[in-house]
């Protein structure tokens, strides 16, 4: 089978990492077989790009990625990023000092150009997210002040603990100077977040950046997501698909409904979507 006119952007978390966080072996071999006929293989993720690389041993990545939730795009294969860009430092340090002198029960990761990095104490951080948001170091505040931002996340430890870091954010008129993203994971058993972005970027703006470059030409792009942080992305693909366990509304802009992320659904997509509409 050839893929030339195939190009497959992913999410991960829910989409193709399965409730282990884990790629299946089905999966791993029809993206191979992918690859092989010809097929450009990406992510559309929200993770940092080393990180996302730990959950992928062994899988080739042949396309430019979105990575940050659309702010940067990332070469798998020359190891580097194509293009970043960077958030509101001022808005962003200034709710995070907030949450902080407030004693807040949120995680508090601060993703640059150097990595990923916790601005709240070791102690305090949930032990399913630390550890499948590797590699990453702790440091304070007023140290990570010197380096270039890109995004920032905050994971809730207690119910509704994001609401008022929310509402610190809009109070302040940042809302007009970040974009709010908000995330889930069934990774860790408390998975609900809020992403401080650039403003106006998301999966979907990035897609547009990666059609202009040369490997993108002439191919459909298929993409598959399943939380509200993908809306944008399917939106802007040519063929919109997603996993069986996706959110409703996510659902109901997909082209394709595949399987659920613990059944393969990207071996199905290669296998059984595409094929068909050749």
């Amino acid at each position: 089978m050839r893929y030339d006119h195939a190009a497959i952007v992913t999410d991960l978390d829910g989409t193709m990492l399965n409730s282990n966080g884990e790629v299946s072996a089905d999966d791993r071999a029809a993206i191979r077989e992918f690859i092989d006929g010809g097929g450009l293989f990406g992510l559309a993720s929200g993770r940092e790009p080393h990180n996302a690389l730990r959950h992928l041993t062994d899988l080739p990545m042949n396309g430019p990625s979105i990575v940050l939730n659309g702010a940067a795009v990332y070469d798998y294969i020359e190891h580097r990023y194509i293009n970043t860009i960077l958030m509101d430092k001022e808005a962003a340090v200034d709710v995070l000092q907030h949450c902080q002198k407030e004693g807040m029960a949120l995680d508090q990761q601060v993703y640059t150009t150097d990595g990923i990095f916790y601005a709240s104490p070791l102690e305090t951080a949930e032990p399913g997210f630390l550890r499948i948001h590797q590699p990453t170091s702790f440091m304070p505040l007023d140290q990570l002040i010197e380096k270039s931002w890109i995004k920032v996340v905050f994971l809730e430890r207690k119910p509704d603990a994001l609401l008022p870091m929310q509402e610190y954010l809009r109070q302040k008129g940042y809302d007009r100077r970040i974009s709010l993203v908000e995330g889930w994971t069934d990774v860790v058993e408390a998975g609900k977040y809020q992403e401080l972005l650039p403003l106006g970027i998301n999966k979907g703006t990035t897609v547009a950046a990666i059609r202009k470059l040369p490997v993108y030409a002439g191919r459909q792009i298929f993409a598959v997501g399943d939380y509200w942080n993908d809306m944008e992305l399917l939106q802007a693909a040519d063929i919109p698909c997603c996993p069986d366990n996706a959110i409703p509304e996510i659902k109901a802009v997909c082209r394709h409904i595949l399987p659920s992320h613990n059944d393969s659904p990207i071996a199905w997509l290669i296998r059984e979507v595409i094929p068909s509409l050749n």
